[in-house]
């Protein structure tokens, strides 16, 4: 991600100024959809792998029917990330 210092902002122009931030805020933008592009691919490679979707994975740990291993502790991880991303 492209970083900007404040002092390199205040010796430009309003308009260029407005310029630069758009810019850093459109690579924020793309940065967020690749993470979340990630997240959803880890997490159906869960889903493929144990052959379920995540709301079934959540059920089955609510009524004790799944134990949480590690992979399913990292599984949990990414689904949160992934709803903490608007996902």
């Amino acid at each position: 991600m492209t970083q900007l210092h404040s002092t390199y902002l205040e010796h430009l122009d309003k308009g260029a100024r407005l310029k630069e931030l758009e810019h850093l805020v459109e690579n924020a933008r793309k940065a967020n959809g690749t993470a979340a592009a990630y997240l959803v691919s880890r997490v159906k490679q869960f889903e493929l792998r144990y052959e379920m979707d995540s709301d079934e994975l959540l059920r089955r740990l609510s009524e004790g029917e799944q134990s949480e291993t590690a992979e399913i502790a990292e599984w949990l991880f990414l689904l949160d990330a992934l709803r903490s991303n608007g996902g």
